[in-house]
Order: C-alpha cells, then structure tokens, then sequence
C-alpha cells in the first residue's frame, strides 16, 4: 500500500548505512570495525531496521551473514537514498554559507531614492557574494519585468489583480503637499504644523510626473474620490527636477515624505499635512508567483527592508513599515 507523503517514512537514514556497510563488508565485526561501532551495537541498529520494516534482512552464519531477497534489494536501492541525503546535505552547508548568485530589483523611483545605495553598500559588505541589479521603473513597468522573469523581485505602488503575482504590504506612506518655505499656502497652526484641507488641492499649481507615473496615478485617483479638479501647470518625469522647481518657489507638489527626506532634513522644503481626508498609499513587495525563491533573493529582500526600517527611522518619515510573510524557498 503506498505511504502518504505526509506521514513520516519507517526508517532510519544511518539504519540504511550501517547495513549497507554491513552487507559491502559480509560479518557484523568487518563492519564494526570500519564504522568504529562495536559489535553488539551494530547488531542493534540492524536489528531496529529489521523490527521498523518488520522483514528479516539478513541471516547470521558461522561464515559471516547472508542477505535474504529483501535484503538484497535494499543493498542495491539503498544507495540511491544515502546518495540523495549527502548531496542534500551539501547543498543546503553551502546555503549556510557565503551566499552567491545574482538578484535583480525593480524599484520606483521614490524609493529608488531612499534606499537603492545604502542596499548596494550593505550587500557588497555583508554579502559580497551577491550580484545586486537594481532597476528603477514606474509600477506597470516593474510588473512587466517580473511577468517575463527579468527581475527577482519589486516594489509597486499598487496591488496587482491578477494571480499570478503574489504582493505583501510593505510600507504606508503619508502623502503631503510639498513646497518651499518661503512659498507657503498655508499659515502653522496653533501647535506650529503645516496643514491643508483636501478641498482646497485644485487651488494649488502642480509639478508633477506625466501618466502613468504612479505618483500621478495616485494623487489623481484621490482628487476623483474627493470631487477635486487639479491645476497641473507643467508634468516632468523626474523626481530631482520636480524637488528643484518646488524648491524654487515656482510650483508646489504631491508626494511623500520619503521622496523628499533629503530636502526636508535640509531645510529645502516643507511638509504640509493633507487633511479632511488624509492621504495615504501602500508600496507592495511583489513576486511572480511561479518563479522559485532562492535563498540568495530572500537574503536581499530581508536587507532591503531593513533598509527601508532603518531610513524611516533616520528620517522620521512619516511611514508605517508592515512587516511581510515571507515566501519559502522552492
């Protein structure tokens, strides 16, 4: 009758070697000596595989033993199972090991941002092994590449309705009108912080990134649930010039904190707080489910959102790190 593969095999992997010692050798004390074991404790483990399989396996002489039919083919098939063992057994020391091999990320270019060299520089450090290749790209973009398997890995700013990804919640942003310090809509309140009610957005001329950038996506997604019409006086799809002409008085702009931590910690440029509703949106890590998960991918992926905790911390960026389930290697 065949065994479920859920219920534990009846024997003992070190039963299986010693008796396939004890029938290359022919006599209980030729094998003992080559195991280093002594007799009677041989004869044991013998015993014990025998009483598991409930089959005699060999038969003891004057001359030594002789194997009966069940014992010889598991002197012929045995092999194939201590073989698999040792070469498991490699393989998985070698994971434990220095790790090696090659991942890929795509990442927006917010995050790009943030975390793309403190990641290169804590990999060649902790793991030079590793082959790091990172890639910036907006959401859809990132979602190609991991459909035809060109990267490992992603982040994406919105969580994928087909099946064949599998997406965690990574990190949630707060999302804020940016601008100078010198060009503020606003006046502080009583407490010193910088808030604007959501309604009063379409006053605002923006800088932003063209469609389908997902910052664009996102801000225009909220405007539509809240009635807004936005006044986009220029798109440009580059994050640094977009913080250059903020910073310049010229424009004011929707992102959050971490695309402008620099900024701000030097005193470039102001949060304000979105309020009445507040604005909010998710980065998702993102995988093609049918593609394996090495141990190598899962190293890089637990540094890279250490990372990402690390800069919300340095920063104090207004973000929640949500910690992932994690995939198991195939």
């Amino acid at each position: 009758m065949a065994r479920s593969r859920t219920q534990a095999p009846d024997i003992d992997i070190k039963h299986v070697y010693y008796f396939l010692m004890l029938a290359k050798h022919g006599s209980i004390s030729k094998a003992a000596l080559a195991l280093g074991l002594a007799q009677p404790s041989l004869s044991e483990h013998v015993a014990r595989l025998e009483a598991r399989l409930n089959t005699k396996l060999a038969i003891r002489g004057p001359r030594g033993i002789t194997l009966t039919e069940a014992g010889r083919f598991l002197a012929r098939e045995g092999h194939t199972l201590i073989d698999a063992a040792r070469s498991l057994t490699d393989s998985i020391r070698e994971m434990g090991q220095e790790l090696q091999g090659g991942v890929s990320i795509g990442l927006p270019p917010s995050l790009s941002l943030l975390v793309s060299i403190p990641l290169a520089e804590t990999i060649r450090v902790e793991n030079p092994g590793i082959r790091l290749h990172l890639t910036e790209g907006l959401s859809g973009h990132i979602l190609d590449w991991l459909d035809q398997e060109r990267i490992d890995l992603g982040f994406v700013y919105s969580n994928p309705p087909s099946t064949s990804f599998q997406t965690e919640p990574v990190l949630e942003e707060e999302i804020f009108v940016i601008a100078a310090h010198d060009n503020l809509p606003v006046e502080p309140d009583e407490n010193g912080d910088l808030t604007i009610q959501a309604s009063r957005l379409g006053e605002l001329p923006l800088v932003m990134p063209g469609l389908p950038h997902s910052a664009r996506l996102a801000i225009e997604r909220f405007a539509r649930a809240n009635g807004l019409s936005l006044n986009v006086i220029v798109e440009i799809d580059s994050l640094p010039q977009i913080v250059e002409m903020v910073a310049r008085a010229s424009a004011f702009t929707v992102l959050p904190h971490a695309s402008v931590a620099d900024a701000v910690a030097a005193g470039k440029l102001a949060l304000i707080r979105i309020k009445e509703p507040s604005f909010f949106r998710t980065v998702y890590l993102t995988r093609k489910r049918a593609r394996p998960v090495s141990m190598v991918s899962l190293t890089v992926e637990k540094t890279v959102l250490k990372i990402i905790r690390e800069m919300v911390e340095r920063y104090q960026l207004n973000a929640k790190l949500v910690e992932p389930h994690k995939p198991q290697p195939k």
